[in-house]
């Protein structure tokens, strides 16, 4: 048994120097993390607490188990590398060598594939919300619970892979899983709407390789002639119009307008005779902005002014909800 005073000595060892002897090369106390397919660096090395912690996946340890769970060893075998590295004295009679893995540089990978089966199951595998959603979705937006039902919302508490490759990305937790369809409701891709208070985490996230979409598509193929048809900015903002019984779709974002998204709306739009588009902008300027983009592109949109002070439709909902 290693003693306790010994086992203190080498969780003492300064974080950074034992990544660099493990090979991992660091810059601005940050290094790429050994845990999960990273190519840009994740793994922050915090010298206050001595703690390596990665904001991707959620490693996190001392040093001891940085050594560890890095190369596969045992508690023992970790103290007794980190002994031997850094001249802390300790009685080990064995005499297997033990070496470091040989750090291979991660180039940046090719664009992935978004696996549509493997997200369909966990669009499936995941249908009950949590908590965290239930309160965002029901309490906080006021959104219909057969509005949910319908789009097939599902949540997660823990983070799970993005891809049936557990080394590459992963969806952060908790957070909404919202699922992307084409018109004849084919799965296109998951995006994740972070629940959480960490201001560090990104609060959406697409699967690499993501063909980013209109969310809704299918509801143009239930327009019938007088339809009003009703665009959002934003998954959030379409829901709370969904709610309030109108037929819509969203841009996911002010800046997500892209010309392969207008062509598709375009097509199935000018299929549908004689019916009208309507959009409440933002109240801000990237909202301004893209109702003027589409407005170029459907001159007969119908512009919706928000009440003063009320900055989209999702709030101005929760505001007719009392």
């Amino acid at each position: 048994m290693i003693p306790k005073i010994l086992v203190n000595k080498l969780q003492d060892l300064p974080i950074g120097q034992v990544a660099e002897s493990l090979g991992y090369a660091v810059s601005n106390n940050k290094c790429l993390c050994p845990f999960h397919d990273d190519t840009r660096p994740s793994l922050t090395l915090n010298r206050k607490t001595n703690r390596y912690h990665c904001f991707v996946c959620g490693a996190q340890g001392n040093t001891i188990r940085l050594v560890m769970k890095s190369q596969g060893w045992n508690f023992h075998d970790a103290c007794r590398w980190l002994a031997k590295q850094f001249n802390v004295p300790f009685e080990d009679f064995s005499s297997v060598e033990l070496k470091p893995r040989e750090v291979v540089k991660k180039q940046k990978p090719e664009v992935n594939q978004v696996e549509p089966f493997y997200l369909r199951g966990l669009i499936m595998h995941r249908h009950q919300l949590t908590n965290a959603a239930r309160k965002f979705l029901f309490d906080e937006r006021k959104i219909s619970p057969q509005v949910v039902e319908a789009l097939g919302l599902s949540s997660i508490d823990n983070p799970v892979p993005m891809s049936s490759n557990m080394f590459g990305s992963w969806f952060n937790a908790p957070s909404l899983l919202i699922p992307y369809y084409d018109v004849d409701n084919n799965l296109l891709t998951v995006q994740a709407r972070h629940l959480g208070d960490k201001k560090d985490l990104p609060r959406f996230q697409f699967p690499k390789g993501s063909n980013c979409q209109v969310f809704n598509l299918p509801v143009v193929k239930t327009l019938k002639e007088g339809d009003e048809l009703w665009i959002t900015e934003g998954v959030s903002d379409c829901l709370a119009m969904l709610s309030a019984g109108k037929k819509a779709i969203a841009i996911p974002s002010a800046t997500l307008l892209k010309p392969k998204m207008v062509e598709t709306m375009r097509f199935f739009i000018d299929k549908t005779s004689k019916i009208s588009l309507h959009m409440y902008p933002d109240n801000d300027k990237a909202g301004a902005s893209l109702f003027f983009d589409l407005q170029k592109m459907f001159p007969k949109i119908v512009h919706h002014s928000l009440p003063q002070g009320v900055k989209d439709f999702g709030e101005y909902w929760k505001l007719l909800k009392g």
